[in-house]
């Protein structure tokens, strides 16, 4: 192990880990996929794949993309279990640096960075993730990186930070930031160039799991069993046929998941679009970030209608919040950005 301690920014959501680093003056980000299941996969059949087999006490666990047995992540005490455990250090390897001693900055929701009755840290819950973090775990015939120090932000509101340093508002603009993660819906009333943060609200209900479950268990009715992966991969690339064809096994249903999958995605939007209006109802711009964002867009642009393009879809928002984080915390800043990349998936995010 090098004595060379490197900083991550960490935005360890439920569905998947983004990861933002700086190297050689360039800002690089990895979005890596959760999908764990219990139990070894054997390395025998899989030349030249590598195989990630972890133990975190006396448990076992390993990476497995495609399997219909990964565990749930979409439940808030993902952010405090051996999934988060896993999930930070799996993501630690996808980004090619060698295995040394690390600082992480992560993240957790609004609603639990955050007391509900008085908007102040919660400090317990805060430390329950440092230590979660700190906790032993192994990679069999592997080297994992050895996690030194852990700090912890809250989501949603520094993702659009640059983007508020660069628009020209004035001390009395309000912007509201939208963060539809997997499990959770995040949002918060920035005032200026982020001068003063005058409200937060936090939904545990609502995210982009409500779409994955539902395309999992249509997926499930056409003899199509899938991981949370895969599941999430069809609701992305939904328009691709030939991706499509791949996932359904019965291809007489197809029309009819799609169908269903685009009428879950209006309801996500319609139900965000409420809370939101409901929580700002008249805000001057509007930033949709998180791995959402996307699929919410429309019902967010017709409920702000008179906004116009004062509602933003930050650009590659899944990663915003890792890259926003990693600027904030650099000394030297990035004279370059690279796009992110998916890991496992193998295309960019």
């Amino acid at each position: 192990m090098t004595q060379i301690c490197k900083k991550f920014a960490i935005d360890d959501g439920s569905t998947n880990v983004k990861i933002s680093w700086i190297e050689n003056g360039t800002l690089k980000t990895v979005v890596s996929p959760n999908s764990f299941r219990k139990d070894w996969k054997s390395a025998a059949l899989l030349r030249g794949q590598a195989v990630h087999n972890y133990t975190i006490g006396t448990t076992k666990y390993t990476y497995d993309a495609t399997s219909d047995k990964a565990l749930s992540t979409t439940h808030i005490d993902y952010q405090y279990d051996d999934l988060n455990l896993l999930a930070v250090h799996h993501a630690l390897l996808q980004t090619g640096v060698t295995p040394c001693d690390v600082e992480v900055i992560v993240t957790l929701p609004i609603t639990q960075f955050y007391k509900s009755d008085d908007c102040q840290r919660n400090e317990e819950r805060i430390e329950a993730k440092r230590q979660n973090l700190m906790r032993d775990i192994s990679l069999n015939k592997g080297e994992l990186f050895r996690i030194v120090d852990v700090q912890v932000m809250p989501e949603s509101l520094p993702a659009a930070l640059s983007h508020l340093l660069n628009s020209n508002v004035n001390e009395f603009t309000k912007s509201l930031v939208i963060d539809c993660g997997g499990t959770t819906l995040d949002m918060g009333v920035v005032i200026g160039e982020f001068d003063d943060v005058s409200a937060i609200y936090g939904n545990n209900e609502i995210g982009v799991a409500m779409v994955t479950d539902a395309t999992r268990k249509l997926l499930a009715a056409a003899d199509s069993d899938s991981s949370y992966l895969v599941a999430n991969e069809l609701i992305k690339r939904r328009s691709d046929l030939n991706f499509v064809k791949s996932v359904i096994n019965d291809e007489s249903r197809i029309d009819e998941i799609l169908e269903k999958i685009e009428i879950k995605i209006q309801e996500l939007g319609d139900q965000v679009a409420y809370e939101a209006k409901k929580f700002a109802k008249n805000p001057n711009r509007v930033y949709l970030v998180g791995g959402g964002a996307h699929l919410i867009e429309g019902a967010i642009r017709e409920v702000y209608a008179t906004l116009g393009e004062r509602v933003v879809s930050i650009e590659n928002p899944q990663s915003a919040l890792s890259r926003e984080i990693c600027l904030y915390h650099s000394d030297a800043g990035a004279q370059a950005i690279d796009e992110p990349l998916m890991a496992e998936v193998g295309d960019d995010a």
